[in-house]
Formats: structure tokens, C-alpha cells, sequence
């Protein structure tokens, strides 16, 4: 099979040019070939497609073989360039071989030429697959130096002493820092924890790989960033060369977690009872002080409907409640009542609020409900002694003003028209008792006899005294 050829044929004959592609073809290629004669065609043919190799000769009226090489040269073109000529000299073939001209071969001596045309393209080839080799080698390492630099999440290289030898722009801008405030500088400076920083050094060093390693890294402005670090070493004939250190920032997730947490802790130790439930009423989440106030552990409760916790005479109460919730609705402070597991029926007062993903879709139900049973019997204690005082001082009020009096027997007019006896009218309008009894006056006056001797009068007066007192 013929071995395509692309050839670039410098000559002024036509004759020679046809005779030279025949002897190709004799030898196994299939020539594809264009003859020119001056610098501009010769240019033309250059710049018009690629050849696998060029032939001339030497000497070509106005033109030859060292302007036809200077031309490619200009161009760049790494194409074998061979001299062909009937009397080219020594010293000549020397000059053309310095000009760089692949080699020279005598037309009486043709049969030098395939041979040699043969090899060229062979070393072309090489050259061309080293070209392709190194030009990969160099994009790859192009790549490699665009993923480090630009790569989204912080990188670093650190010595094994913990010196910070390259980092990628990710990092810097995490932490706030020039390149030159940092690189050069070692790792435990920017650690919060330097027996962090010992500790990742140290298990570098010993060839272990750190994933998700988690530590607190101090920014340029004094703020804290909270990281995990992927980590291992390059090692080189058994030593440490410098660690391929993965920086992700978590900060915001890690103050989240302590959030929740925080909330969490929160929730469980409320006196409240705080309970999650899907938008069907399914509790998902009984907190310590739900078990306190109705006495059912969390597992007791877990995945049964919160209508466990209603009287039965009032089974459509949730009803309007939660067609509110569906609308994203809270409800605040609805009084209502809830039986716990003894069967004690207690007075609760309920806040409800919707419980939404991140997309704002109603998905669960918030409740909090707080045990008001004392407080209303309080305040069912405090309106009936309102109401008792209210009618004590409603019949103090009817003592007050003017009231009619005989001035002979005493008696009192009531409202009625009728006259009653003094402690009849006080009895009726009041809480006071009467006893009976006679004053030292009116005892001397009515039973003068009864005072002779003294009897009656010490009698009388130690009633006196006793009044007194």
C-alpha cells in the first residue's frame, strides 16, 4: 500500500518536478505535490496547507534552496527540508546543512533520496509527537495551575515544619490575608487551637490522611472561621514534601448546629409543653415538659394522633384550628382543655404556628401549651369574692344616708313604709347579731329598790366595766 505524501517541490523545471514524483511513486509513496520557483509563490503554498516535506533545489534562477529554507524558517514550519542539486560542492552542502536544511542529496544519486526522505518523516513524526506530548505536559500542568489558583475552595501547601508554601486565592479571601502575609508564614499562626495546628502537623507527618478534620482558623480582621480540613502529604522517596491541604468554610452550618441546639435545649427545658406534629395532627416531637404536664414519655406518644390528648365531648375542636395553620396562620393563646393520661381533665392555654420548608410550603405544626388550671381556679376564686364583697358593700350602702327614726319609740321606716324595731332593720340589712342587756343608767332609773345595799349597782357596774372592756 502507498504511503501518502505531501511534498513542496522547489524547481524551476517542470520535467525534473514530474520525474521526481515519479521516482516517488516507484518507492512506495503516493505523492501529493506542488512546484513553485519564487519566494511568493513558495510563501503562498506555505500559508495554503501543511506539508509533510519539502524538496529543492539548490539553485533556482532568482531563487534556491537557502531563501526557500529562510522562508520556512519565518514560518515556523517544522517541515524536513531536503537539497537536491546536480553540482552542489562540499563547502556548499556544509553551509546548507548549517542553515538548517534536514539534509542534501546529488540528483545523480537518487537512490539516497528516498531512503533519506523515509527517515525524515520518521524524526518529523517524533518531533511532532513530542510536540503534542509536551504541549499536553504543558496544558495539564496549565490546568493543574488554574484548578489550584482558582478553585473555589481554599488550597494550600505547608512544608513539613508547618510553613505555608503556596495558597490558592479561596483561602485568602476566607481569611482575609495578602499572599504575602501569608505565605512564608507557619499555619499555627492563623490557627485559634495551636494544638490543633500541632496535631494536624504531626499526623501529617506521620502519613496519616485527615478527613473532615474540624478546627478554628482567626481571619486578619479578628473574626473566627470555623473549617474542616481534608488533608495528606506528598511524599518523595520516603520524606515529606509539603501537605495538598482542602479548606471548606463552615461557619455559617456550624452556627446553625449551635442554634439548634440551642433551641433544642431550650425546648426541652421548658415548664411548656412543646409538641411538633404533621398538619394530620401525627406528633413527631414531646418534649420534657409535654411529659410532665400530661405524663406520657416521648415513645409513648410518637407517631399517634395529638386527639389522644382531647375529652371526647369535644372531638371537633382542631377542625377550625388547623385550617387556619394550612394557611400559614399562627392561633395565640387559645384557652381550651386537654386530659391527661390518668384521666385529670386540666385547663390549657394553646399557641399554634406553622411549621414551613424552605420553600415556604406549609409542612408541620408548632405547639406550645401551658397548664392554666390553678390560675383559673384562681381567678374563679377571685370573682366570687369580688362578688361576695360587691354585695356586702351593697348592703353596707343601704345603712348609709338618711333614715326615718322615731324620736319616741325608735323604730325605723323601711323602704317598704313599714316601721321595724332598731335591730330588726340592722338584722335584715346586715350581718350583726344582737344580745340584751341594761345599762347602769337605765338600771337605777327602772329599779331604784334594786340599788339599796349595793347589790344591783355592783352588779351593774362590773356590766359597766365589763362593756368597757
Amino acid at each position: 500500500m502507498r504511503k501518502p505524501i505531501r511534498a513542496l517541490v522547489v524547481e524551476d523545471s517542470e520535467d525534473d518536478a514530474f520525474f521526481l514524483m515519479r521516482e516517488l511513486k516507484k518507492h512506495g509513496f503516493d505523492p501529493e505535490f506542488e512546484r513553485v520557483e519564487t519566494a511568493r509563490g513558495m510563501s503562498a503554498a506555505l500559508d495554503k496547507q501543511k506539508w509533510d516535506i519539502v524538496i529543492s533545489d539548490h539553485t533556482v534562477p532568482g531563487f534556491g534552496s537557502l531563501q526557500a529554507l529562510e522562508i520556512v524558517k519565518k514560518k515556523q514550519a517544522d517541515i524536513p527540508f531536503i537539497v537536491l542539486s546536480g553540482t552542489i560542492g562540499e563547502e556548499t552542502a556544509v553551509s546548507v546543512m548549517k542553515a538548517g536544511a534536514s539534509d542534501y542529496v546529488m540528483k545523480g544519486k537518487l537512490a539516497r533520496l528516498f531512503p533519506s526522505i523515509e527517515r525524515e518523516l520518521r524524526e518529523a513524526e517524533g518531533r511532532q509527537a513530542r510536540r503534542t506530548a509536551e504541549d499536553a505536559l504543558k496544558r495539564n500542568r496549565q490546568e493543574l495551575e488554574d484548578f489550584f489558583d482558582n478553585a473555589p475552595v481554599g488550597l494550600r501547601w505547608d512544608g513539613p515544619d508547618g510553613t505555608i508554601l503556596r495558597v490558592n486565592d479561596a483561602e485568602l479571601e476566607l481569611l482575609g490575608y495578602e499572599r504575602e502575609e501569608y505565605v512564608g508564614h507557619n499555619i499555627s499562626e492563623f490557627f485559634v487551637d495551636e494544638s490543633a495546628s500541632k496535631d494536624v502537623l504531626a499526623r501529617l507527618n506521620r502519613g496519616e490522611t485527615l478527613d473532615d478534620y474540624e478546627a478554628r482558623m482567626l481571619c486578619k480582621n479578628g473574626a473566627v472561621k470555623h473549617v474542616v480540613i481534608n488533608s495528606n502529604a506528598l511524599q518523595a522517596e520516603g520524606k515529606y514534601v509539603h501537605s495538598r491541604t482542602f479548606t471548606r468554610d463552615v461557619t455559617e452550618h456550624r452556627l446553625t448546629q449551635m442554634t439548634l441546639a440551642y433551641m433544642a435545649a431550650i425546648v426541652e427545658s421548658s415548664e411548656d409543653a412543646i409538641i411538633g406534629k404533621m398538619l394530620d395532627g401525627t406528633i413527631l416531637s414531646w418534649n420534657a415538659g409535654a411529659e410532665k404536664m400530661f405524663g406520657y414519655t416521648a415513645e409513648e406518644v410518637r407517631g399517634k394522633s395529638i386527639s389522644m390528648l382531647v375529652p371526647p365531648y369535644r372531638p371537633d375542636e382542631f377542625s377550625g384550628l388547623y385550617e387556619k395553620i394550612k394557611r400559614g396562620e399562627g392561633v395565640d393563646w387559645f384557652e381550651t382543655v386537654r386530659r391527661k393520661k390518668d384521666g385529670t381533665v386540666i385547663d390549657v392555654a394553646l399557641t399554634l404556628s406553622p411549621i414551613k420548608d424552605p420553600a415556604g410550603k406549609v409542612i408541620g405544626i408548632s405547639a406550645i401549651e401551658r397548664d392554666i388550671t390553678a390560675q383559673k381556679r384562681e381567678e374563679e376564686e377571685r370573682v366570687r369574692l369580688i362578688g361576695e364583697l360587691t354585695e356586702a358593700l351593697g348592703n353596707i350602702k343601704t345603712l348609709r344616708g338618711l333614715l326615718p327614726i322615731c324620736a319616741s319609740c325608735k323604730k325605723i321606716r323601711d323602704d317598704r313604709g313599714y316601721w321595724q324595731k332598731v335591730e330588726s332593720y340592722i338584722s335584715d340589712h346586715t350581718q350583726a347579731e344582737f344580745t340584751h342587756g341594761i345599762c347602769p343608767d337605765c338600771l337605777r332609773r327602772l329599779y331604784p329598790e334594786y340599788t339599796v345595799g349595793g347589790k344591783l349597782e355592783a352588779a351593774a357596774s362590773a356590766q359597766e366595766s365589763g362593756e368597757k372592756k
